[in-house]
């Protein structure tokens, strides 16, 4: 199974999270107080570390836009969501929780 964490930013706060097999309530994330800004790349590291996870060796985050929720189909001025991805493994002699 390929190992990915995403992050999100919905109600103002930005989130990571590893999807995992069975019940979305048993997937590991970190939400960060809301309002503040992109988490950066050492915050999200450390995260992850905490989760038990970093990224796989030359794993860069790539991000993508997606049409909010609320938003009209085919409005260019309609909101967009941020979501990001980056490759991951379970850190080494660690059990991710």
């Amino acid at each position: 199974m390929k190992l990915q964490a995403l992050m999100s930013n919905s109600g103002g706060a930005w989130k990571v999270f590893v999807p995992l097999l069975g019940s979305v309530a048993d997937w590991p994330e970190h939400r960060w107080p809301a309002g503040g800004p992109i988490p950066n790349p050492a915050a999200r590291l450390e995260v992850l570390a905490g989760l038990g996870y970093e990224p796989l060796p030359g794993a860069a985050w790539r991000w993508e836009e997606c049409p909010a929720a609320s938003a009209e189909p085919d409005d260019p001025r309609a909101a967009v969501d941020l979501i990001a991805a980056i490759d991951l493994r379970e850190r080494c002699g660690e059990v991710a929780t």
